[in-house]
């Protein structure tokens, strides 16, 4: 694909929605972001096909052969030449029969092999936490959901949150129903998003006990999860809180976040709002939130975005599409 046609997709993806304009040119969201990051960070050059040395199958270091097994597992119906052009993408330049050679050292050499290779069951990276007094901002998040009830004008909500510890970023969302499913475009479609953007360095991500999901099913949603978050770059440990009064300090941050959304949402849950004008108030609040809304961090009266620029140095701040009303 040409670099226009690439600009021509992104321009698209920020005036009517990333999802929507994923599907109609048969994109993930992860390449879309990824094109907009160097979109951002080169101009229209960084949509050409990333230009590296060539390297010899001998010489193949192992994060490429990790990262064809990763492809492998997402797309086994694919052979060396379609795994080859993804890695493009992803700027490793190995030839097709380079990797056709991981594919056959792996016994992966057929499209049935490559099947059950993907169905395999690995299990997820689950970690300590250190003490939380020594994580940085963009490591550690916190994930849960909140019912709100069921409604007339839109029937029943749910919201779903994730939270950065340390600088209380926070990206939510309003669901219909508690499903993995809806997790998952929360993490790709707002919090991984908003994570790249601000360069976070995301080692953890915490889930409460109360999250509903059977034990039968827990597996293949961390695996799921695993697998979306590598792909997008980041090496994410798992963590499930179960003892509360452990984790006394995140349970009233959990707490404290969620009355605050309460006080923001209850006035128009029991208007007559349409689901959509529910979730874009929503979208809008947690802009506001995470750009303006100044707290206390120590003695520090700084805003989430504020105090994460303070506490890495850095000057980044959400792109526009941050504050672009998009339906979901």
């Amino acid at each position: 694909m040409d670099r226009q046609m690439k600009l021509t997709i992104l321009s698209e993806g920020q005036k009517n929605g990333v999802s929507s304009t994923c599907t109609k040119y048969g994109i993930s969201r992860t390449l879309y972001y990824r094109w907009l990051n160097r979109y951002k960070t080169y101009g229209l050059d960084g949509l050409d096909p990333v230009k590296k040395v060539f390297v010899p199958i001998n010489k193949t270091p192992p994060p490429i052969e990790d990262s064809i097994l990763s492809l492998i597992k997402s797309y086994p119906s694919y052979g060396p030449r379609e795994i080859k052009y993804l890695l493009e993408e992803i700027g490793h330049k190995i030839s097709e029969s380079a990797v056709y050679n991981i594919m056959k050292r792996h016994d992966l050499s057929t499209k049935e092999k490559r099947t059950r290779f993907a169905k395999k069951k690995t299990t997820p990276k689950i970690s300590d936490l250190p003490a939380f007094d020594t994580m940085k901002s963009g490591e550690c998040w916190l994930f849960w959901t909140t019912s709100y009830g069921s409604h007339e004008s839109v029937g029943t909500i749910y919201e779903y949150t994730i939270l950065d510890y340390k600088s209380k970023i926070a990206c939510s969302r309003l669901y219909n129903t508690l499903s993995s499913e809806c997790f998952e475009d929360l993490l790709t479609a707002a919090a991984i998003p908003v994570a790249q953007c601000l360069n976070f360095n995301t080692n953890y991500l915490c889930f409460f006990q109360e999250y509903n999901i059977s034990e039968k099913n827990k597996n293949v949603f961390l695996n799921n999860i695993q697998k979306t978050v590598q792909s997008s770059g980041f090496d994410i440990s798992v963590f499930l809180i179960k003892d509360e009064e452990q984790y006394s300090e995140i349970m009233s941050l959990k707490k404290e976040y969620t009355n605050h959304c309460l006080s923001f949402m209850l006035p128009f849950m029991h208007s007559e709002c349409s689901g959509v004008e529910s979730k874009l108030h929503v979208q809008r609040h947690m802009c506001r939130d995470n750009v303006l809304h100044r707290v206390y961090f120590g003695e520090l009266l700084l805003s989430p975005i504020e105090y994460h620029s303070y506490a890495t140095g850095s000057n980044r701040i959400l792109p526009l599409w941050a504050y672009i009303d998009r339906i979901y």
